[in-house]
């Protein structure tokens, strides 16, 4: 394991922890509607709850997108720098006192009251999710200068790191309403606000990033994929280097090596070798070179 696979490990289990914490007062919720007295049975707030349910959403996207980053790192070229692993645990502790936040706690009385927890503790989430998508936005950052030398870089060239960075914007855009003095339709409009950009980011985060790391969807990422027209052969099956047999017979002969020389015919640079000749990675013959 390197150090960004310990250090997304050590990122997953903090807000993994928080996970547990929401769901763990959930749970008490749930176990109180279940066994307490009608006057006595705390209420669900669908305002919180709903938060709660994007925060964990929010999170786990979180996870599929420093997948992809490790993915990134493996280039031995890739170096990960002390300030993308302050960032990467600031973002972590953010999250994980947004999950303090969210669960609710009981009041002096002893009971668990959601509404009233949701409002007391609005201006805060609103606080605490802008600082989330700020952590989010310096982790992209200090990965970029790692992966590419640039911290631009990625945002650059890189179409769902700049979707990703409107995301975070928005996000941020959205929660103002919550610095406000509590209002029925603006707190309505917020949170289906980001129930709406919820729903979006987790349909079209997996989806996006399926096709812009496996172009032809054949199951093999474009860094290893020889063949990224797969899916015009699409009802043949491809090995691990992302190619069919109907892409290494280039001749429609049925062999896909007609000189057998041990290059497939759509990488062989020379098809006529001599079959006691040897050749190179080009299927050429290495007395020939030059």
């Amino acid at each position: 394991m390197d150090n960004f696979e310990y250090l997304t490990v050590s990122y997953v289990l903090i807000t993994g922890i928080g996970m547990s914490r929401l769901f763990i007062s959930l749970g008490t919720i749930v176990e109180e509607r279940a066994v307490l007295e009608n006057e006595d049975k705390p209420n669900f707030h669908w305002m919180l709850t709903t938060w709660i349910l994007m925060l964990i959403a929010i999170i786990s996207l979180s996870w599929h997108a420093f997948y992809k980053w490790n993915l990134a790192y493996e280039n031995p070229m890739a170096q990960l720098s002390p300030i993308s692993t302050l960032a990467l645990t600031l973002l972590a502790g953010c999250f994980y006192i947004l999950m303090e936040l969210l669960s609710p706690e009981a009041s002096g009385d002893g009971k668990l009251d959601m509404e009233r927890h949701f409002f007391l503790i609005r201006p805060h989430i609103a606080m605490w999710v802008t600082a989330s998508m700020l952590s989010m936005i310096l982790v992209f950052l200090t990965f970029s200068n790692d992966v590419t030398g640039s911290y631009t870089q990625v945002y650059r060239t890189s179409t769902s790191a700049q979707l990703g960075l409107v995301t975070n914007v928005v996000w941020i855009l959205i929660v103002v309403p919550l610095y406000l003095p509590a209002n029925a339709v603006r707190d309505l409009a917020v949170v289906l606000t980001g129930f709406g950009m919820v729903l979006g980011m987790t349909v079209g985060t997996p989806t996006y990033s399926m096709i812009e790391d496996d172009t032809d969807l054949d199951g093999v990422h474009n860094d290893l994929d020889m063949c990224d027209d797969s899916d015009t052969w699409f009802w043949e099956e491809v090995d691990s280097s992302g190619c069919t047999f109907s892409q290494y017979d280039v001749n429609n002969d049925g062999s896909i090596d007609d000189d057998n020389d041990g290059v497939y015919d759509r990488f062989d640079d020379c098809p006529n070798t001599a079959q006691e000749d040897t050749v190179n990675d080009q299927g050429c013959s290495i007395e020939t070179e030059g």
